[in-house]
């Protein structure tokens, strides 16, 4: 995991410069992505990909990426997650260009961690997550789970500043590469039983508790 590490040290890096170092605001609108900043500095693509616009922001990233990017390195390698995780990133930043315009600026890593849940969720099923719950869930559970908030989440516009639509350009990456590798077969076979899970997790929770009346 130590490509995983890298990065991930280099989104802190450079959440540090950002708020401690310098002037936030010029900071994230010049080296955010966006169509304009692109045009006029194409290194944006890249340095987006490490700024995020609050210590929150930085965190639910940090944690997620943390789980989802060492079990893709630990099953292709580092070479293969990093460009995994590049690659999602930029399909996000293609998704967000066309659904939002050139003018609106982006940060995150968001997209490139959906590339890596998207491809551990098949790959890797079965390894456990501590986040975001304090008992440890499947891979293939948390990457299924934030698709569909995903899903919900761009429906319902849950928070404005949130690019659900990047997100999605991530997560077909990863999807697409998860099943070229575990077939289309086994990889439906993975997202279906994972769901019946989830279904039935909450419905064996109401007959418990409606038996030992809770």
């Amino acid at each position: 995991m130590r490509a995983t590490t890298f990065l991930i040290a280099a989104a802190i890096a450079a959440f540090i410069y950002t708020f401690f170092l310098a002037d936030p605001d010029f900071v994230l609108d010049a080296y955010g992505f966006s169509g304009v900043n692109f045009v006029k500095a194409p290194y944006v693509l890249i340095t987006s990909i490490f700024l995020h616009a609050s210590l929150q922001h930085l965190l639910a990233n940090v944690l997620v990426w943390l789980f989802a990017g060492s079990a893709v390195e630990s099953e292709v390698g580092a070479l293969r997650m990093t460009l995994l995780f590049f690659l999602g990133a930029f399909a996000g930043h293609v998704f967000s260009l066309l659904f939002y315009g050139p003018g609106v600026v982006g940060v995150g890593a968001s997209a490139g961690i959906f590339a890596l849940l998207g491809a551990g969720m098949l790959l890797r099923p079965l390894d456990l997550s501590f986040y975001p719950l304090v008992v440890p869930i499947p891979l293939a559970m948390l990457g299924l789970g934030y698709a569909l908030y995903n899903v919900y989440g761009f429906i319902f516009n849950l928070e404005p500043n949130v690019s659900y639509v990047g997100h999605f350009g991530g997560l077909f990456v990863g999807l697409f590469y998860g099943f070229s590798k575990k077939g289309i077969a086994e990889g439906m076979r993975i997202i279906f039983i994972t769901l019946a899970v989830m279904l039935l997790i909450p419905l064996l929770w109401i007959l418990v508790k409606g038996y030992f009346r809770f």
